[in-house]
C-alpha cells in the first residue's frame, strides 16, 4: 500500500514536471515567434554575432542561440505650454522593429546666434526613410540622437553666416545647404535624409519689436513717398492744364485779333469804296454845275462840323474861323442849280 502510494507520487511528480516542460518549451515558442508587418525589418543575432534580416512574414527563433537586436530609438511628440508656446518632447525606447517607412522628425526649438549678432529660434524638421538596417543598427550606438545632432550643429553653422534679413528671406536656400551636407554622412549610419523643412524663425521679443518698428517707419516712408510723388504728379498735370489753358487764350487771342484786323481792313476797304463811290456821283451830279467836286465835300463836312460844335457847346463861346471860299463853294452850286431850273 505505501509502496502504491510511493509510485503514484513519483508519477505526479515526473508528470508535473513534463506539463510544466511543456509549458516552458510552448511559452519559449511563442516568444520565439516573430509576425514581421510589411515594410519592417528584424536584425536576428545568434551567439551575439550578425545572423540575418528578418523578412515580412512568420519566423521562429531557435531559444538560447537567436536573438532580435535592439535599438535606441527617439519619438518626438509636439504640445503647447502654459505660455500658449508650441513644444516639443522627445521620448527615448529600445525597439526591436525598424520601420522602413518615410517619417517625420521634429527637433525641439533651437537657439541661433545669426552673423549679425541676433539671437533667433528656429523649429526644424526633417523627412526620412531607413534604408539599410544592418548600418542603423551596427554603424551608429544611436541614430536619432546623432541625425538630431548633425542637423542642429549643421543649421548653426548655415545660419551663423547669414545675417538676419537673409536668413528670414532664404528658407529654401537653407534647406537645400544643410541637405548637401547631412545627406552622405546619414546615408553611410543607412539613414536617406529626403528633406530638410525650417518650419518657422522666431527672433526673440526685442528684436521683434524693432522689427516692427522697422516696418512701420517703411510703411510711413513709402506711404510719404507715394503722397509726394501723387502731389508732384498733381501739381504737374495742373501746370500743363494751365499751360495749356495759356496757349489756348492766346491762339484764340490771336484768331480774334487777327479776324478783327481783317474785319477792319474790309470795313475800311468797305468804307473807301463806298466813299469812292460818292465822289463818282459827287463828281457825274457837280459836272453839269461846273463845280468843284473837292471843295462839294469840304463845305459839307464844315457845315456838319460846325453844328456838332454848336449842339454840344452849350453856353460855352468858341470863336471858329469861317472859311469865305467855302461856303462862296457851297453858294455858287446852289445859285447854278436855281438857273438851270428856271431854264
Amino acid at each position: 500500500m505505501a509502496f502504491d502510494t510511493f509510485y503514484v507520487a513519483i508519477i505526479a511528480t515526473i508528470g508535473g514536471i513534463l506539463v510544466l516542460f511543456l509549458l516552458t518549451c510552448l511559452i519559449m515558442c511563442c516568444k520565439n515567434c516573430l509576425v514581421v508587418s510589411q515594410n519592417e525589418r528584424v536584425i536576428v543575432e545568434r551567439w551575439g554575432k550578425f545572423h540575418e534580416v528578418l523578412q515580412p512574414g512568420l519566423h521562429v527563433l531557435r531559444p538560447f542561440r537567436d536573438k532580435p537586436r535592439s535599438i535606441i530609438w527617439r519619438v518626438s511628440d509636439s504640445f503647447v505650454d502654459r505660455y500658449q508656446e508650441e513644444q516639443v518632447s522627445i521620448h527615448q525606447s529600445w525597439i526591436k522593429r525598424i520601420d522602413l517607412r518615410e517619417s517625420i522628425f521634429n527637433f525641439p526649438l533651437q537657439t541661433i546666434i545669426t552673423r549679425d549678432n541676433v539671437q533667433i529660434k528656429v523649429d526644424a524638421m526633417i523627412l526620412y526613410q531607413i534604408v539599410d538596417p544592418i548600418r542603423v543598427v551596427y554603424e551608429v550606438v544611436d541614430l536619432s540622437f546623432a541625425v538630431e545632432k548633425f542637423v542642429q550643429t549643421t543649421l548653426r553653422s548655415v545660419i551663423g553666416g547669414m545675417g538676419l534679413d537673409d536668413t528670414l528671406a532664404s528658407r529654401e536656400e537653407i534647406n537645400n545647404l544643410i541637405q548637401q551636407k547631412v545627406s552622405q554622412v546619414c546615408l553611410n549610419w543607412g539613414f536617406k535624409l529626403n528633406q530638410v523643412e525650417i518650419l518657422e524663425i522666431i527672433p526673440f521679443r526685442n528684436v521683434q519689436n524693432a522689427m516692427d518698428s522697422q516696418i512701420s517707419a517703411e510703411r510711413i516712408r513709402r506711404a510719404n513717398i507715394i503722397s509726394a510723388d501723387g502731389i508732384r504728379e498733381s501739381s504737374k498735370t495742373k501746370a500743363e492744364g494751365e499751360c495749356q489753358k495759356l496757349i489756348a487764350l492766346s491762339k484764340g487771342a490771336q484768331q480774334v485779333a487777327i479776324l478783327r484786323a481783317k474785319g477792319e481792313a474790309d470795313s475800311k476797304i468797305l468804307i473807301a469804296e463806298a466813299e469812292g463811290q460818292s465822289l463818282r456821283i459827287i463828281s457825274e451830279a457837280l459836272s453839269d454845275y461846273g463845280a468843284d467836286p473837292t471843295q462839294y465835300i469840304l463845305s459839307i463836312k464844315y457845315l456838319e462840323a460846325l453844328r456838332k460844335l454848336v449842339n454840344s457847346a452849350n453856353n460855352i463861346v468858341a470863336f471858329v474861323p469861317m472859311d469865305i471860299s467855302l461856303v462862296g463853294s457851297l453858294r455858287e452850286i446852289i445859285d447854278k442849280k436855281k438857273q438851270l431850273k428856271l431854264k
